[in-house]
């Protein structure tokens, strides 16, 4: 769990220096006001502020993660470098980007080996297994939480022995091999007493309990739940209270429907105190599920509602998240490209005035042959400044892509969600199983593509078609679509930015179909290579524009559509140009002037 993690690497950190650990930020902040020297207290109390608002307030964390490495930068303070990268990933992960969470951990390795601080590279280490855990690489999880037992036992650090064999029993359970997770619980537990925390037992408890409810041995379980029930609340410790409270309403097999409701209501009670919306969401999921099995239909829908609020509220979060910190490395990035090319400009210039200060102390022997080499070198000069400033350019535009490509994954995975819920609220739970399925491919396909700029054309295409087959199902079959592509696309090595056509696909299903009254709705895609371009051509025979418009503003008056806008930057953006022949959209019409449908004509240049 890597709230565990992260109270371990808390505690750990935070114990270094004369502030007490459970000092509030304001007092830390009067420190820092009143003790201006920067030392090495100094940063510790800028990485504790940053670490304390990690889960509040994401750009004041940012801010003074910031200010923790310039400060340990301009003080060339390795130990502070480390603190800084570990408060990143953490930042990172609460981001849910993972990738970009385990690249913080690894650099804070490095800088932990660098200044021999085996502690700090222990946390890092089970970290990263936290990380590969969630991402369920389970190998990879017992691989780094090993490497962490080593380091942590040739130091005594016992409690963070006791959370490394913690975290092996959750790579177990998630694999179901019951047996190695006991074993790796009953060597922990020796080190748990050691440390003598409420905390960890609590951990360790919820943890048996789990393993003899799997085993059907229910007064065991019980046993082992109300032990670590009784141990969170010796420090008033609410997550762990929380974790228990869902384990057993998860993995009691032989509880009434009335007793798993009491425990996921103390659930529900304790997260929408503590605020933390993953949680909210578990609960008030389970308890939706509990009360659809009774057939208590408003009761049931009322806590999925919760539970989508709670959803919703936490995918804006990270999503938000992730935008703070993309733009925050994104100006980072920026700066050290320009400081660069200002170094590269001065070191030209200096060159430059060498050279001529040379040529006129060689006037005397050839003015010919001086004036010569002063404009080779400055011809020299001026193509290199606009090579670098080209370059500057081109790192500026990728960054700006990805950007939009951020922006426009929520967009998506929204409407889809949307889909879900109108399966889930028409009480259609097989074609809502099927659609979340399909969903959870394409998801899984979008996310592969999503760490790189573009993608090869062909799996593109799977990803769209995967789409087209959800909103078929979404829309009971009412269109076919016929997708054609020229062979020598199929067959090149022919790469275009991930969903590049899909918001124009989209629009044509959800304004240009969805409300045709035809019982012949088609859709056709068409991907073919036209003058160093490929072109996408993209047509329905729905209702049209005009009508389309119409229908909005009587039905969706505050719907505001930003996909289409954010597509059409990424095409501009990547094509280099913004020409209006990128993107033409034509209205169809029959003879006698009827509308018949739209075509979308999409050039995307070839690579």
């Amino acid at each position: 769990m890597k709230y565990t993690s992260f109270i371990f690497a808390f505690t750990i950190f935070f114990m270094v220096g004369g502030i007490a650990q459970n000092v509030k930020v304001d007092s830390m902040i009067d420190w820092l006001a009143a003790h201006p020297k920067r030392d090495s207290q100094y940063i510790i109390t800028l990485h504790k502020i940053s670490y304390r608002l990690s889960e509040k307030d994401i750009k004041r964390s940012f801010a003074f993660y910031e200010k923790v490495v310039s400060t340990s930068d301009s003080m060339n303070y390795v130990y502070g470098k480390a603190l800084a990268q570990i408060n990143l990933g953490i930042l990172l992960y609460a981001a849910a980007n993972y990738d970009a969470s385990n690249k913080a951990f690894f650099k804070a390795v490095d800088y932990a080996e660098a200044c021999g601080a085996m502690r700090l590279k222990a946390i890092s280490l089970n970290n990263i297994g936290d990380n590969m855990k969630t991402l369920k690489n389970f190998d990879k999880c017992r691989q780094y939480s090993k490497e962490a037992i080593g380091i942590n036992t040739q130091l005594k650090a016992w409690r963070g022995v006791a959370i490394n064999y913690e975290l092996l029993q959750q790579c177990d359970l998630g694999e179901q091999l019951y047996s190695s997770a006991k074993n790796n619980l009953l060597v922990g537990l020796p080190f748990a007493i050691k440390s003598d925390e409420s905390y960890l037992f609590s951990q360790f408890y919820v943890g048996f309990g789990k393993l003899y409810a799997i085993d059907n041995n229910t007064d065991s379980a019980i046993f082992y739940f109300n032990k670590a029930i009784a141990q969170a609340k010796i420090q008033n410790d609410l997550r762990n209270e929380f974790q228990a409270y869902i384990a057993q309403a998860t993995y009691l097999k032989n509880i009434s429907n009335a007793q798993k409701i009491s425990l996921l209501d103390s659930a529900l009670n304790i997260a929408k105190q503590t605020s933390y919306l993953e949680d909210v969401a578990n609960a008030a999921l389970q308890l939706s599920n509990v009360y659809d099995v009774l057939k208590d239909k408003d009761k049931s829908i009322n806590f999925y509602r919760v539970y989508r609020k709670a959803a919703d509220s936490l995918f804006s979060e990270n999503n938000k998240r992730n935008v703070i910190i993309n733009e925050s490395q994104w100006l980072i990035k920026r700066k050290e490209i320009e400081n660069s090319h200002l170094t590269e400009l001065s070191v030209l210039q200096h060159k430059d005035l060498a050279i001529k200060n040379g040529l006129l102390l060689a006037v005397v022997i050839s003015l010919v042959l001086a004036i010569a080499i002063a404009f080779f070198i400055y011809k020299s000069t001026n193509a290199k400044k606009k090579r670098t400033e080209a370059s500057l350019k081109q790192k500026i535009t990728e960054i700006q892509m990805q950007v939009l490509r951020a922006q426009m994954n929520p967009h998506f995975i929204f409407n889809s969600l949307n889909s879900i819920e109108n399966f889930m609220m028409q009480n259609e739970k097989r074609l809502a199983s099927d659609y979340l399925n399909k969903f959870t491919r394409l998801i899984r396909t979008i996310l592969d593509s999503s760490l790189n700029e573009v993608i090869p054309l062909i799996k593109d295409m799977e990803a769209l078609q995967l789409y087209i087959d959800l909103q078929q199902l979404r829309f009971n079959n009412k269109f076919t679509y016929q997708t054609c592509i020229q062979p020598q696309l199929l067959n090149g090595d022919y790469k275009v930015p991930s969903l590049i056509i899909q918001p124009y696909v989209e629009n044509a299903i959800e304004h240009g179909i969805a409300h045709s009254e035809r019982l012949d709705c088609k859709l056709s895609i068409k991907a073919t290579l036209e003058n160093e371009c490929i072109l996408y051509v993209i047509e329905d025979n729905g209702i049209g524009r005009q009508q389309a418009a119409a229908y909005n503003l009587q039905n969706k008056k505050f719907h505001k559509s930003v996909g289409l806008a954010i597509t059409a930057d990424r095409i501009h953006i990547f094509n280099g140009t913004k020409n209006d022949e990128n993107i033409i959209i034509t209205d169809l019409y029959s003879p006698d002037k009827v509308p018949i449908g739209t075509r979308v004509s999409v050039k995307i240049k070839l690579i």
